[in-house]
């Protein structure tokens, strides 16, 4: 929506105005039918070392049916422009149980999309929300049941593994050193800053967020009242739930969580039943426990 020279004026901004440390991961999503070489380039120069690519398909007829305007092959010429403008960590997301695809047909995209030497693998099953284009389409499409949704996910954790990606988060995947350290900070209960509209922040143990109108958001940015829970208005977190939130994002990695030693017969039996692993006090989750987390977490936090 910025396009580059905005984006990178935005960044020069920024670092210009804080200090960063030498090392900062800086990353930007790239679509691959809206960038070029150039484009790259100019992010390059203006400090972005760390770009996530919306791949999503190999297929170009699965891409056409959830109303993606890039190709395989455009993809795959971003990777390799992203590379030639020095871009050494790389980051591309997959979504399956996408229409219109086999298993044998989504492995197959998988394995193209490894070839294309993506540092970091982001995968999500694909939800339809309502009110979007794809919901009123929905009933034209041929999508996986929820077994053959097992299926996909089950094959593309094997099929990473196979090829040097660690499972380090439930939807995510990275080559030794290449995990994403923003999403780190907040599976970490770290404290972060969001602008814009909808952006949300987590501060001296307050939560609070931006307006979700982005009409609304530019009026109220000539004013100190960004949000409708900015900083002065939100409450503080209670102690119950940081312990809460550091159980529920723990689980979220391969490093797990402590949990707490009422509830160690409920994480026995999760590790006995094949979800992960209980360690001294840590509950640590599997592909396999990453798939029912939700459920897991219930269980602990009830």
């Amino acid at each position: 929506m910025l396009g580059i020279e905005r984006l990178c004026g935005l960044i020069l901004q920024i670092k210009s105005k804080f200090t960063l440390a030498t090392d900062c991961e800086i990353t930007v999503e790239v679509n691959p039918g809206t960038v070029d070489f150039y484009d790259l380039k100019r992010l390059k120069e203006a400090g972005v070392n760390r770009l996530s690519v919306g791949i999503q398909a190999a297929n170009d007829g699965v891409l056409r049916a959830i109303g993606r305007i890039h190709s395989f092959e455009q993809a795959k010429n971003c990777i390799l422009d992203a590379r030639k403008a020095g871009f050494d960590n790389l980051s591309g997301d997959i979504i399956f149980a996408l229409p219109n695809q086999s298993l044998e047909e989504f492995c197959r995209g998988v394995n193209d999309i490894i070839a294309t030497g993506l540092d970091h693998i982001s995968a999500y099953s694909l939800q339809i929300e309502e009110g979007t284009a794809i919901y009123k389409r929905q009933n034209e499409l041929q999508l996986p049941d929820e077994d053959g949704e097992e299926a996909q996910y089950t094959a593309l954790c094997g099929i990473l593994a196979e090829n040097g990606y660690e499972h380090y988060e439930i939807s995510n995947f990275a080559r030794r050193g290449k995990n994403s350290r923003h999403n780190g900070n907040y599976w970490d209960c770290g404290e972060y800053f969001g602008f814009g509209a909808a952006a949300h922040s987590y501060y001296n143990g307050k939560r609070f967020s931006g307006v979700c109108n982005v009409k609304e958001f530019i009026e109220r940015s000539f004013v100190s009242a960004l949000a409708p829970t900015d900083y002065d208005n939100a409450e503080y977190i209670s102690a119950e739930e940081v312990e809460e939130e550091r159980i529920m994002l723990g689980l979220r990695t391969s490093k797990g969580a402590r949990i707490p030693e009422s509830k160690h017969s409920v994480a026995r039996r999760i590790a006995d039943l094949g979800y992960g692993c209980f360690n001294d006090g840590v509950l640590t989750l599997n592909s396999k426990g990453f798939r029912v987390s939700n459920e897991i977490i219930g269980e602990i936090l009830v």
